[in-house]
C-alpha cells in the first residue's frame, strides 16, 4: 500500500492505494501529526509514501517546496519508509470540481477537500509509476 499526502500549512489530507486510492483523513498540520501519520502508517501496512510538490506549469518549484521538503524528511525519520514526490499543479482545485461536482455539501467539500487532493496526487503517482523518478529521499 502507498500513502499519498497533499501537504498543507493547515491541513494534510491522505489516501491510501496501490491499483484504486481511497481518500483516508484530513489532518491538522499540527505538532502530533507524525505520530497520527506513523500510527496510519502501521494500520495499513503502508511500504511508500508520496507527498505532492508544488510545481508551476513551466516546471519551477511553488513557495510550499522549501517546507514541502522539510515536512518529507522529517517524515522519513519518523517512518522510516521511501518517500517520493510527485509533482502536483491544481490539485485542490480539481478536487473542489471533483467533489461539487459529485454534489458535496459546502461542508463535506471543506472535510474532503484535502484528502481527495491527496488521492489525485497518489492516483497520477501510479498512473505514472513505471517511469517514476528514484526514491526522492
Amino acid at each position: 500500500m502507498y500513502l499519498g499526502i497533499d501537504f498543507g500549512t493547515k491541513k494534510i489530507g491522505l489516501a491510501v492505494g496501490k491499483d484504486i486510492p481511497y481518500d483516508l483523513a484530513t489532518l491538522p498540520n499540527r505538532p502530533d501529526v507524525f505520530e497520527k501519520i506513523l500510527k496510519l502508517v502501521q494500520q495499513e501496512k503502508i511500504e511508500r509514501i508520496v507527498i505532492g510538490m508544488p510545481v508551476f506549469a513551466s516546471g519551477d518549484q511553488g513557495s510550499l517546496s522549501a517546507e514541502v521538503e522539510k515536512f518529507a524528511q522529517k517524515l522519513k525519520t519518523v517512518t522510516k519508509l521511501p518517500i517520493h514526490f510527485e509533482p502536483e499543479n491544481l490539485t485542490t482545485q480539481t478536487a473542489l470540481d471533483l467533489l461539487k461536482e459529485e454534489g458535496a455539501t459546502p461542508d463535506e467539500i471543506e472535510n474532503k477537500v484535502d484528502q481527495t487532493a491527496a488521492r489525485l496526487i497518489l492516483e497520477q503517482y501510479i498512473a505514472n509509476e513505471e517511469d517514476a523518478s528514484q526514491e526522492a529521499l
